[in-house]
């Protein structure tokens, strides 16, 4: 799936995990920044990708880090039945394990609460805002969209850190969910992904499970359908949610 559709089936998610976890209406919101950019983070190893290059040098380098770690992993860990790829794109980052690891990384960083929650929201908001940001091609100059990104990251930051709710580990937990719901979107396509790794299936370790009605990438109807469901369930899903937490 594309950036734009990652993103706004992360926002969605996140938002139902702020609805059920959360103890104040403020825990939708800002779940659903998190997850809007955790369902960008398996992408994160590809440089060339619109998350790859969302926010600059700082994501390029990053990309381009996670990248030769999935390459070394996967030179260490196929077996002889695996085909000749490099392990680079959808392989290391896309795996259930790597989805754990995302997760824990965002429950211990919010653990150092309120900064911590905050530099979280920011990082998750600015990768989801930053690439949204890139596919709006026909809103003014790259530089321009990259500077609102980041202002409405911060903002969403700021709110984080003031608001009440945002426990550890629904931050945590957001993230996780949020980078499943990659994985299992790329499960949707053509590629597939690695769920098995690390155990072996049908004596491969990296073999690629794609859902019985996979798509292209960028060239469904059923892609457009889903990123559109997600934007307009986000806000039903807030509303329903806001009677059901208790304010203050």
């Amino acid at each position: 799936m594309m950036g734009s559709s990652h993103a706004a089936t992360g926002l969605l998610t996140g938002a139902v995990v702020g609805a059920l976890a959360g103890t104040e209406w403020t825990d939708v919101l800002v779940c659903a920044a998190v997850g809007a950019g955790a369902a960008l983070l398996p992408d994160l190893d590809e440089p060339g990708s619109t998350v790859g290059r969302s926010l600059g040098l700082v994501s390029e380098k990053t990309s381009e880090g996670l990248r030769a770690l999935s390459r070394r992993v996967y030179a260490a860990t196929s077996t002889e039945r695996e085909g000749r790829g490099d392990g680079g794109h959808r392989h290391l980052t896309h795996t259930v394990p790597a989805v754990l690891v995302f997760g824990a990384l965002g429950w211990l960083v919010a653990l150092f609460q309120p900064v911590g929650t905050a530099l979280v929201v920011l990082a998750m908001a600015a990768l989801g805002a930053g690439t949204v940001a890139r596919s709006l091609k026909g809103w003014g100059p790259l530089r321009t969209r990259r500077r609102a990104a980041l202002v409405v990251a911060i903002v969403l930051a700021v709110v984080a850190a003031f608001a009440p709710g945002g426990a550890a580990w629904m931050i945590g937990l957001t993230v996780a969910v949020g980078a499943l719901t990659h994985v299992l979107g790329d499960w949707l396509t053509r590629s597939g992904v690695p769920l098995a790794w690390p155990f072996v299936h049908r004596g491969k370790r990296w073999w690629m499970f794609r859902s019985p009605v996979a798509f292209h990438t960028g060239k469904s109807p059923v892609e457009v359908a889903i990123r559109w469901v997600s934007l307009a369930g986000t806000p039903v899903v807030a509303f329903l949610a806001v009677p059901t937490v208790p304010v203050g």
